[in-house]
Order: structure tokens, then sequence, then C-alpha cells
């Protein structure tokens, strides 16, 4: 694949795990999920079979972040990757994609649409992370190279767990 644009395409792509949710946000989290296409989450992972994970409020997870409009999710992959590893990474499948329909809590006939997708990269030589490893929301960042799911990973957050499981063999 060389671009995706639209991951509401890969909705009968039986390599591509495809899930619809549906929430009730207030003013805030809705404003902001009609602003962007939604998140990625990036497995980048090393030649040696580990996972690169970024320590979150609530526990290890693979980094994520914003997708603005019309960018191309497989590009925005590879930046999150690059800025957290100083290499150059592309991104190389998409594994899961999840169609979020937001309800705005004081008016549920407001509804807008965002995506949750997982996109792997190729594997990366060694284990580097990038002398400042901050983009976007995320300031002030802490990496680390996991062999297996740590025992302080985010599991309270239903995929989160599964989606560092996709990238350890």
């Amino acid at each position: 694949m060389d671009e995706l644009r639209d991951p509401a395409t890969l909705r009968e792509d039986p390599d591509v795990e495809y899930t619809e949710a549906r929430t009730t946000d207030g003013a805030d989290a809705f404003e902001y999920f009609s602003e962007v296409e939604g998140l990625v989450a990036v497995g980048v992972t090393s030649d040696a079979g580990a996972v690169l994970l970024m320590e979150s409020p609530h526990g290890w997870r693979l980094p994520y972040g914003a997708v603005p409009g019309g960018a191309d999710w497989l590009d925005r992959a590879g930046e999150i990757a690059a800025t957290l590893t100083g290499r150059e990474v592309a991104a190389a499948e998409v594994l899961r994609v999840s169609a979020v329909t937001h309800e705005l809590r004081s008016d549920t006939d407001r509804t807008a649409t965002s995506y949750d997708a997982v996109v792997g990269t190729e594997p990366v030589t060694g284990e580097p992370v990038a002398d400042d490893p901050t983009f976007g929301e995320w300031s002030d960042l802490d990496l680390a190279w996991f062999a297996e799911v740590p025992d302080d990973a985010y599991h309270a957050h239903g995929d989160a767990v599964d989606d560092i499981e996709y990238f350890l063999e």
C-alpha cells in the first residue's frame, strides 16, 4: 500500500481488523475529534523483535499521534516513527482500524467520525531513541523498548495491550 487517505476503504480488507464504535463525548473531546481525521498508533519494532513503547499516565502503550485532515496515514505513521527513533522509518502495514462515531453529549444529533488505526513499520536496526523524541502534544515523552508486554502496560484500555501484542513475536 502506497498511501492511505481514507481508513474506511479498509473495511473489507481481510488483512485488517476493522471495527466500529460509538462514544458520547463532552464538548472538548467532541471538538478535538471533529478537527482531526483520527489517531494513529505506531508499532516500531527492532530487528531483534522488541517494540518501542511510550509511557502514558495510565501505563506503557504504542506511541500515537493525531492525523490532521487530508493527511496520508502512512506518511504520518512514518513521521512519528522517525521523530521517536531519529531514523527514517517507513510504514509497512495497517493492522487495525476502528471507525468511531462521536456524539456530542449536550446535542446527541451532532456527530463526527474519526478513526483509530494501528500501523506497523519496517523494523529498525538496534533500539534507537531520538535525542528529542517529542511531537504534537507530547512535550515530555518517556520511551523504552520491550520484548514482551510490560506488567505496567495500559491494561485498562481494551485495545492498548492487544495493539502491543501485534508486534511481539
